[in-house]
């Protein structure tokens, strides 16, 4: 009996358990698993139901869709206002250079003005003389670039030019300097060198009595011809005459060029066994250049408003000071006597 009652147990045991896995199995939705109510879900199913809805694969490419056209907006508004702000930025920046370029240039141009009536020599060379008197040094050549205005500017054209030429060497000369380099870039002092030899004649009767005009050699080192002012002599060679300043004309055709011109040469003797190329040093070059182009300056005066060397012989600058005044574009002798002043203040070291 005992046994049989086990077996019923058992059996019943076995048929709860079926029972319950039945309502538990495979079959029966996660929406209600671990509930035992079905009607009445928990917040946990709530809320796995939620995300898969939420993140279902259409749904979702719908959303990064706006998404990005929501971030493409975006960036195209920010960089409009980043645009905008570095246009305002830039705007500002250049307002303000040239409200502070226009206060610089006006100060500068009082400046000269103030420097031309406080240094007027008025034709006279005892004022330059009393001037340089001044200065604990003088250069022993000096050099000038001038520029051709246009016709219809004041003092513009070949006379200009001339005029402004012919007022260094009056300038020059009544400081006691002995040699003078003018410099123009398209040679039109050489090309009327006749006339330029007139205008200093003109130019130095002013400053001297005109029975008493100083004698000047007018030199072209391209075309190896001397001009003087007491008569149209011209010839080749060496002046052997005592003058007291000797300008040498210079252009374009004076720098680079004559230095590819001497290579040139120097190259075809020593191709046909003319020269030793040995033979080709400084010291040889230096020479040369001495006899084709002048002696090198002291002191290279600019009249413009920026330093533009405009092609001047290079290889006549090496030991040169320059100077020139910011905004400055005439001949003036304010300029003059102040690259004087800077010359005899400056130390010139020389390298071994």
């Amino acid at each position: 009996m005992s046994k049989v009652r086990e077996g019923i147990s058992e059996s019943k045991m076995g048929n709860s358990d079926t029972k319950y896995h039945d309502r538990s199995g495979p079959h029966e939705s996660p929406f209600f698993a671990n509930n035992k109510n079905a009607a009445k879900p928990s917040l946990q199913n709530l809320k796995a139901a939620s995300e898969g809805a939420l993140f279902m694969a259409p749904d979702n490419v719908a959303i990064q869709e706006k998404l990005s056209k929501k971030a493409g907006a975006l960036s195209a508004n920010s960089s409009r206002l980043e645009f905008v702000f570095y246009k305002v930025f830039l705007c500002l920046f250049f307002l303000t250079y040239a409200c502070f370029r226009y206060f610089q240039y006006t100060v500068n141009k009082i400046k000269i003005h103030v420097l031309n009536i406080a240094y007027s020599p008025s034709n006279t060379p005892q004022l330059i003389r009393q001037d340089v008197l001044k200065l604990s040094k003088l250069p022993k050549r000096l050099a000038a670039i001038l520029e051709i205005k246009s016709e219809g500017d004041v003092g513009g054209g070949v006379s200009g030019l001339i005029n402004d030429g012919s007022d260094l060497v009056a300038w020059s000369v009544s400081a006691g300097i002995k040699h003078l380099t003018l410099y123009d870039f398209d040679g039109y002092l050489k090309k009327n060198v006749h006339e330029f030899r007139e205008g200093v004649h003109h130019k130095l009767s002013k400053y001297y009595d005109p029975s008493n005009v100083p004698k000047f050699a007018v030199r072209v080192p391209q075309w190896n011809s001397v001009y003087y002012n007491s008569s149209s002599t011209e010839f080749n060679g060496t002046s052997t005459k005592k003058v007291a300043i000797e300008i040498s004309l210079l252009s374009n055709r004076d720098g680079r060029e004559t230095i590819v011109d001497l290579t040139r040469t120097m190259a075809e003797l020593c191709t046909n066994n003319e020269m030793k190329l040995a033979d080709v040093t400084m010291k040889l070059i230096d020479s040369e250049l001495l006899q084709l182009v002048g002696p090198e300056p002291d002191l290279l005066l600019y009249f413009g408003p920026r330093l533009d060397l405009q092609g001047f012989p290079p290889w006549h600058i090496r030991l040169t000071e320059f100077y020139w005044e910011e905004d400055n574009d005439q001949v003036t002798y304010s300029v003059f006597i102040r690259g004087l002043k800077t010359y005899s203040a400056c130390k010139v070291n020389v390298g071994k």
